[in-house]
């Protein structure tokens, strides 16, 4: 069976990368799985100072693997599987070492919580990032925008399903940190990995640290972990209920369109 996450070492700087090019390395169960074991393995490997988390294929990741809806499960059950997912982007935060995010293609959803749990985000200026393009749930992926780029801008992005921002926008909105041409991305943000690492690793750990205590004390982990809780509970709403049934009539790609065509 193909790893769905392969490791990559140059020097002190390691790639986790996401490998479901097919599937535009789609978040699947056994991809999140081998992530969680990889970060394990990272964390062990004294030579690594840096991580880069990246996408094979033409994304970063679209997000969550969206297929057929089977019955509905219970509440907390639901609240329980999303906070299984958060932890793991909690896992990412909480990482003794420096994470950067390197994004090309796309980034929807799921992938975008994933970016905004690591340390720094760089982006190829024309990539794509971006909000689920059907009102499935609500109060998960956006809290992790939210934190970034303030509320009225938030806001927008997640009360309009489908909605994109390049990834020069990105780093205009605070989304990203840089943003480069694509033909120079690989290259620009492998600099700014080794630059880091540069500094001992313990040193780092103490920085980031410190960062992140920042992060707790204006409400981060609450924040995030009140997600599974809100998007459990819409996730009863009539109209979401509707999405899933259209989803497994007319399956992902036409029920966006039938959304799209909705007279409002």
């Amino acid at each position: 069976m193909d790893k769905k996450v392969l490791i990559e070492k140059k020097g002190k700087v390691a790639y986790l990368i996401l490998n479901r090019p097919e599937k535009l390395n789609a978040l699947s169960f056994e991809l999140l799985t081998e992530l969680s074991q990889a970060l394990d393995e990272m964390e062990r490997d004294d030579g690594v100072s840096v991580l880069i988390i990246k996408g094979s294929g033409r994304a970063f990741s679209v997000g969550y693997d969206v297929g057929k809806y089977k019955d509905a499960i219970s509440v907390m059950d639901d609240r329980d599987n999303l906070e299984r997912y958060t932890r793991l982007w909690l896992k990412i935060w909480e990482f003794p070492k420096p994470v950067i995010a390197q994004i090309h293609g796309y980034a929807l959803a799921g992938g975008t919580q994933l970016a905004a749990s690591c340390d720094f985000i760089i982006t190829d200026k024309d990539a794509i990032l971006g909000f689920p393009s059907l009102p499935l749930g609500g109060g998960f992926v956006g809290l992790y925008w939210h934190w970034h780029i303030g509320p009225q801008r938030a806001k927008l992005l997640d009360l309009t399903a489908g909605s994109r921002i390049s990834g020069e926008e990105a780093v205009a909105y605070g989304f990203a940190a840089k943003c480069f041409p694509g033909d120079k991305l690989e290259e620009e943000t492998l600099k700014i990995a080794r630059s880091i690492a540069r500094t001992p690793a313990d040193i780092l750990k103490l920085k980031k640290q410190a960062h992140n205590r920042m992060m707790d004390l204006q409400g981060f982990r609450t924040a995030v972990l009140f997600g599974p809780e809100q998007d459990a509970i819409i996730h009863t709403a009539k109209g979401i209920k509707l999405m899933r049934e259209k989803i497994n009539e007319l399956g992902l790609p036409d029920t966006i369109k039938w959304f799209n065509e909705q007279e409002v």
